[in-house]
């Protein structure tokens, strides 16, 4: 209860600081901008782009051009070979991991201030969400995530994932109610990770669940439900199953938080007993909130949580939070939202119809529009100047004079065969109407643009039975319909034999864990791994089932 009340008063505080803010974001912007490059004048990048003659906005976009990680991936190398002052005055103490748009991934320094801030974000949300439901933290709380240090550089820095550092920097109150060891985030294999997870989680009655990918969410429950047997006897007798893939140093390291608790596994066999499938809306009554990624393609997963957690369970979105930068603070439990963090960032905007533009118009915070989309460039606490990170968001609304915005997709996620011009959303949309409108029940699926037949093919795993040939069939079509409904473009390409009729490939029940397993075990994390809803590459043919074609 302490930890909830000191929570309370720093998070006040800060708030109070933060808030004003809002009132006056593009003197807050500026101000922060020239600050950051008063205090890097003197650094390779600084030195470079003229940041010592800097005096406004408008010098800065003459000094500085914008660009990807390619444009700073040199100087990123001059700090793996130990050069000092490169991109920052103060030197990173680590580095983000992410992937990139090559086959090397993407190094993204992080500074103690960069960390700071970020630090305030978090404590800032916590806060925020204690304001809204003020029970959240009296139990224990779950935070998975990728393990902050994953390895070093041959410099000796070490470097992880954005999600797992903000679990480090979470005040040590609170992480008195964490309820797995440090030692559960640096397991490799997944299948023990998430048993871990849960041998340790279901010994509490949570009342807090933190984790980026919501179909993390999905895994833990379905593991617990399917070793249920495995795991109460674990608990029953203060063990871990043989059957983990675990080094002996971690199984070692586990053994001091070991305790029989014969009275939580009595509970849970008799929850396992009365029902069919164990889940979290029973052995987690007190769950207040839970806290993940709701925007872009992940908020397709939401809809499964009511499976097993209880419906109408506050979710609250992480805010636009990536490898490079913490870019927003969610408010409310309203959709993907959260308000721009002025004070963190300078941020710039380029509307989403003018991105391939010769001379695309760039915007600053305040001449953004409602309801428009935009790609953005960021310049972060870390180094990085007018970063293009191939992001697309959207302006919901204003808080005071400060958008408030929410993630859309990564950019030109899109596919055109024809002139179509077809977005992820459009095809997300146009599955979540028909799997309504005919009461099927998709899993996974997969959106694959053919350019050798022109035609668009949906990959689909059914929940347990799969419908007959004549329900995928209407299925199908009303997929086709609605996709023309959403993009006129779709229409007007189909109706003219441009573009030909889509086709629906059943797969086998595990297809896509499969493809998530293949990813896993060739390094990605899976806190970042994002399904790719729409693709030009056709994945896994050999486990299609059946094909229904219009």
């Amino acid at each position: 209860m302490f930890a909830k009340y000191a929570l309370a008063f720093r998070g006040q505080r800060l708030w109070r600081q933060f808030e004003p803010l809002t009132a006056s974001p593009r003197a807050t912007q500026e101000q922060w901008l020239m600050s950051m490059l008063h205090r890097n004048q003197d650094t390779m990048f600084g030195r470079a782009h003229s940041f010592a003659e800097i005096r406004s906005l408008k010098d800065y976009r003459t000094s500085v051009p914008w660009g990807d990680y390619e444009s700073i991936r040199p100087y990123v190398q001059a700090i793996l070979e130990g050069k000092e002052r490169v991109l920052t005055t103060e030197a990173p103490f680590m580095f983000n991991l992410t992937s990139g748009t090559t086959d090397k991934p993407k190094l993204i320094p992080v500074t103690k201030y960069a960390a700071g801030m970020n630090a305030q974000l978090t404590l800032l949300w916590l806060y925020r969400t204690l304001v809204d439901h003020p029970q959240f933290l009296d139990r224990s709380f779950l935070f998975l995530t990728s393990p902050p240090v994953e390895g070093y550089t041959p410099g000796g820095l070490p470097y992880g994932s954005a999600s797992g550092l903000a679990l480090t920097t979470t005040p040590w109150l609170l992480k008195r109610q964490h309820v797995i060891s440090d030692a559960v985030l640096d397991i490799k294999d997944y299948e023990a990770k998430y048993y871990l997870t849960m041998r340790f989680a279901l010994e509490h009655r949570l009342s807090f669940i933190i984790t980026p990918n919501p179909s993390t969410l999905i895994r833990l429950a379905e593991t617990a439900d399917t070793r249920k047997e495995e795991i109460i006897r674990d608990i029953q007798n203060g063990t871990l199953s043989r059957s983990l893939d675990l080094c002996a140093n971690i199984r070692e390291s586990l053994k001091g938080c070991l305790r029989p608790n014969p009275r939580r596994a009595h509970e849970l066999a008799r929850y396992a007993e009365q029902h069919t499938i164990l889940r979290p809306r029973d052995y987690w009554p007190d769950l207040q909130v839970i806290g993940c990624w709701k925007g872009g393609t992940l908020g397709l997963q939401l809809t499964k949580l009511d499976q097993w957690f209880s419906p109408g369970t506050p979710i609250r979105d992480l805010g636009y939070l990536a490898s490079e930068a913490h870019c927003s603070l969610p408010i409310s439990d309203r959709g993907a939202e959260g308000l721009l963090a002025i004070h963190t960032n300078f941020y710039e905007f380029i509307r989403e119809e003018e991105r391939d533009k010769a001379n695309p118009r760039v915007l600053t915070c305040d001449e953004l529009r409602q309801g428009e989309s935009y790609y953005i460039l960021l310049t972060t606490a870390g180094g990085l100047y007018r970063y293009d990170i191939n992001d697309i968001v959207r302006v919901t609304c204003y808080y005071r004079n400060t958008p408030v915005i929410e993630f859309l997709r990564k950019g030109r996620d899109m596919a055109n065969l024809t002139g179509e011009k077809v977005h992820v959303t459009q095809v997300i949309q146009a599955v979540q109407q028909a799997q309504g409108d005919t009461q099927v029940c998709l899993r996974h699926f997969r959106a694959v643009a053919d350019a050798i037949q022109c035609r668009y093919e949906f990959m689909v795993e059914f929940e347990e039975t799969n419908p007959s040939t004549d329900r995928l069939s209407v299925f199908l079509d009303r997929l086709d319909t609605v996709l023309g409904q959403v993009n006129v473009e779709y229409f007007q390409k189909r109706r003219s034999r441009r573009l030909g009729p889509p086709c629906l490939h059943v797969m086998k029940h595990g297809w896509f864990e499969q493809t998530v397993r293949g990813r896993l075990q060739q390094g990605a994390r899976d806190a970042q791994l994002k399904p790719s809803l729409l693709t030009e590459t056709k994945e896994g043919t050999e486990d299609i089932l059946l094909t229904i074609e219009r």
